[in-house]
């Protein structure tokens, strides 16, 4: 037999200050059964745009295009948006989905995301281009962020979990002190800089 039940959960995510504005649909997490074998999956999709409050700083501008830079070779990317423009139109998605019969369990978290300004718009200086760039930091792509298998256990009274695969080893948080053991989970730049409500499941590489 098989019963599949629904849940939304909302949650409010604020506005980022005259750069961006993003919007997110309802959370949902979708919980099943097949035969002993229990499942959900976590779905949650979001919109965002940012938007170019001035114009490129001069200094890093060529002086053949009006800046005060001695080169004008590497300011075409400055040069490709100007203020009021925006340079960042983008969808995301995030789901997660966990298999678990009994103790042992299955989880898989991945992430995709496609940006239309930067993907599909013509630049007036020079086009925006994936060429070389590492998976994360392109205008469009997938990852998948964790994908492990885990045993729960008990050895007299003490609970344990055993996990193998691609998965996050969260040691904490470290607020004044950098550089501590956390580091081993690196932030992803480039997700935490797209604009959209941002979730923290989708930070780290």
């Amino acid at each position: 037999m098989t019963r599949i039940t629904m849940r939304a959960i909302f949650k409010p995510q604020a506005l980022a200050v005259a750069v961006a504005l993003g919007c997110c649909a309802q959370a949902q997490a979708v919980s099943f059964n097949i035969g002993e074998i229990e499942g959900q999956f976590d779905s949650s999709l979001s919109v965002g745009a940012s938007w170019g409050m001035r114009n490129a700083d001069r200094a890093f501008v060529g002086t053949v295009n009006g800046g005060t830079a001695q080169s004008s070779t590497g300011d075409d990317g400055r040069l490709n948006f100007k203020k009021g423009e925006t340079f960042s139109k983008i969808f995301k998605g995030l789901h997660d989905l966990e298999l678990k019969y009994g103790d042992t369990g299955v989880f898989v978290r991945g992430k995709y995301w496609y940006d239309f300004e930067l993907k599909d718009e013509d630049r007036e200086f020079k086009p925006i281009s994936d060429h070389n760039r590492k998976e994360g930091a392109k205008s469009s792509g997938a990852q998948i962020l964790d994908a492990f298998v885990y045993h729960n256990y008990s050895i007299a009274d003490l609970p344990g979990t055993v996990r193998a695969g691609k998965q996050v080893v969260s040691w904490g948080e470290s607020t004044f002190i950098g550089n501590s053991i956390n580091s081993i989970n690196p932030v992803d730049v480039s997700a935490f800089r797209r604009p959209a409500p941002k979730s923290r499941k989708a930070w780290y590489r």
